[in-house]
């Protein structure tokens, strides 16, 4: 993969990441007002961030329409963000040497069925309007992103991987998950994934460009 390909994934990722502090807790707040969702404010943990901010956000950004669509709207950024994850998986998969230990090679693999799972559920659900049925590619996405995690997060662990940062959040991603879903709805629980990658991303693009003023210094002084 080009250094500009690789460059542009990584870039992705990062953009995302930082696009999900701000559209993972609009979505949860959306969700919240919501018929299906107002049980999620009920709980303590969530109560005393969500009321406070739904009271000053509401009429800013979650009244433009009806209680659904504004779910359903924020809800798009889902597939977005995972798009860009799976572009940084695989930009990041094609720098690994080779070959790889069973472990990494597949947690590799897992990721990606698992990411391409959860990918088409949310594209289903949020962007086509298929109902709760969309939803099964999204747990069945989630049920082979645990056991992905942590064959990953070990074996890059294991292999020496750089950020260690990231591969130690790939490797509890689900605790991780498990404990922001405490504080709101399940929509908060993309934050471990969104920051892992979105730090692996901008190693990438770190990495591609020294690579590139490497190899621009190096014909700069050829013969």
């Amino acid at each position: 993969m080009k250094n500009q390909t690789v460059r542009a994934c990584g870039l992705s990722a990062v953009v995302l990441a930082v696009a999900s502090l701000v559209l993972a807790p609009l979505n949860a707040l959306a969700r919240m007002q919501t018929e299906s969702g107002r049980s999620d404010l009920e709980s303590e943990y969530a109560a005393w961030w969500a009321e406070p901010t739904l009271q000053a956000l509401g009429p800013w950004l979650l009244d433009f329409a009806d209680a659904d669509t504004v779910y359903l709207t924020y809800g798009k950024f889902y597939a977005v963000a995972m798009l860009g994850v799976l572009a940084c998986v695989v930009a990041t998969h094609s720098r690994r040497p080779s070959p790889l230990r069973w472990a990494e090679r597949w947690g590799w693999r897992l990721t990606v069925v698992g990411f391409v799972l959860v990918t088409l559920g949310h594209l289903g659900y949020y962007w086509l309007l298929l109902g709760d049925g969309a939803y099964i590619a999204v747990l069945l996405g989630l049920l082979v992103g645990i056991p992905a995690s942590v064959l990953l997060g070990v074996g890059l662990l294991r292999s020496g991987f750089r950020p260690r940062f990231a591969a130690w959040v790939i490797l509890f991603d689900l605790p991780l998950s498990l404990a922001l879903a405490q504080f709101s709805t399940m929509a908060l629980t993309m934050w471990p994934m969104m920051l892992a990658w979105g730090v692996i991303g901008w190693s990438l693009v770190r990495s591609t460009a020294t690579s590139e003023v490497h190899h621009t210094s190096v014909l700069s002084t050829s013969p």
